[in-house]
C-alpha cells in the first residue's frame, strides 16, 4: 500500500491478504477503494458525526468478513474487501434511520451477515457487478418488518426550503455517502479518497458539483435537501463507480452523476421507502448497458472493462 508514492504496508494480491487488511479494505470500499488508511479516515469521520453508527460499521464489516470467508467467497473479492461494502452500508443505515435500542443491537450483525450471503451468492452467479443492491433490497425488505422487529424508525421530518448553497452541498454530499452529513466527514471522505487515489477524489468532487448544480436549476427539491447532500451522494457514488469499474472516462464519470441524480429523484419521489443508494446503481447499470451496446451501435471496439462481479 502507498501513499502518494510512500511505501506505508507491503504491497499484496488480494487473494493473498490477510484477514485485518481484508476487512480494512471492507471499509474503504464504500469509495470503492481497497486502501486500509482510507479505512481509517473513513471510520473517524463517521465517529465525529455519531460514534453508535461508528460502531454499526465497524461490527458489520467485521461479520461480513468472516461470514464471507466461512462460505469460502472468492478470494480476490475478499482480499479487496469487496463483501464488507454492502455490510457495511447497512450497519450505516440502520444507525442512521434507527432509534438506538437493544433490539438494534441484536439486528445490526444478523442483517450485516445475511446481506453479506446474498452478496457473496450474487457473486458467484451474476455476470454483472452487483454493486450496492443486497444492501438496498435487504433494507427495503426489513423496513415494513420493524415493529415486527421491535426498531423503531427515526421521524426525520420534511427538509426546509432555502437558499441552495453549492459549496457546502457539495461537500455534504461526499460525507453523506457515508450517511454522515457533515462538513467535516466530507473533508475526511475526500482525504480518505485522495490517499487512496487522487482521480477518484477529484470525480467525487464532480459528482458531487453536478448533482447539486443540476437539482439547484431544476428547483425540484427543497434547498436544504440539497444543502444536506441528500440530493448529491448518488451522483458521488456513481460517478466514483463508473470512473474505476466501466472505465476512466471524465464524460462517462459525469453521465452517470446526471444518471443518478435522476434516478434517485424518481424513486424518493414515487417508491414508499427510503432511496437509499438506488439512484447510484440504477445509473451504474445504465451506464454499462450502454458501454455494452455502443460498441454494436457504433462498429468501434469498445473502451470499458468488462467486469463480471
Amino acid at each position: 500500500m502507498k501513499v502518494f508514492g510512500q511505501q506505508i504496508l507491503p504491497d499484496i494480491e488480494p487473494q493473498d491478504a490477510p484477514i485485518g487488511r481484508q476487512i480494512l479494505r471492507g471499509y474503504s470500499q464504500c469509495a470503492f477503494q481497497a486502501h486500509e488508511l482510507t479505512a481509517l479516515f473513513f471510520i473517524a469521520g463517521v465517529s465525529i458525526y455519531n460514534w453508535q453508527m461508528a460502531m454499526f460499521y465497524i461490527l458489520s464489516v467485521i461479520i461480513a468478513t468472516f461470514v464471507a470467508r466461512a462460505m469460502n467467497a472468492d478470494k480476490v473479492l475478499l482480499g479487496l474487501g469487496l463483501f464488507g461494502f454492502n455490510a457495511g452500508l447497512m450497519g450505516l443505515a440502520l444507525g442512521n434511520f434507527f432509534v438506538l435500542s437493544v433490539f438494534l443491537w441484536i439486528w445490526v450483525p444478523i442483517l450485516a451477515a445475511a446481506v453479506t450471503v446474498v452478496a457473496v451468492l450474487l457473486s458467484r452467479h451474476l455476470p454483472f457487478p452487483f454493486l450496492a443492491a443486497p444492501f438496498i433490497l435487504m433494507f427495503w425488505i426489513i423496513w415494513p418488518l420493524t415493529g415486527i422487529m421491535g426498531i423503531e424508525p427515526i421521524d426525520l421530518g420534511d427538509f426546509p426550503d432555502g437558499k441552495v448553497a453549492i459549496l457546502k452541498a457539495t461537500v455534504l454530499a461526499l460525507g453523506s455517502t457515508l450517511f454522515a452529513s457533515n462538513l467535516i466527514v466530507g473533508i475526511l471522505f475526500f482525504i480518505g479518497v485522495a490517499l487512496s487515489n487522487w482521480r477518484h477524489a477529484v470525480v467525487a468532487v464532480i459528482g458531487a458539483a453536478l448533482a447539486a448544480t443540476v437539482a439547484a436549476y431544476v428547483g425540484t427539491s427543497a434547498g436544504e435537501a440539497i444543502n444536506s447532500g441528500f440530493i448529491g451522494f448518488n451522483a458521488v457514488l456513481a460517478a466514483i463507480a463508473t470512473f474505476a469499474l466501466v472505465g476512466q472516462d471524465l464524460r462517462l464519470a459525469c453521465l452517470a452523476a446526471f444518471f443518478a441524480t435522476w434516478f434517485f429523484s424518481m424513486v424518493n419521489k414515487y417508491w414508499p421507502e427510503p432511496a437509499l443508494a438506488s439512484g447510484f446503481v440504477f445509473a451504474v447499470w445504465l451506464i454499462m448497458l450502454l458501454s455494452y451496446v455502443n460498441p454494436r451501435f457504433s462498429g468501434e471496439k469498445s473502451q470499458g472493462k468488462e467486469i463480471k462481479t
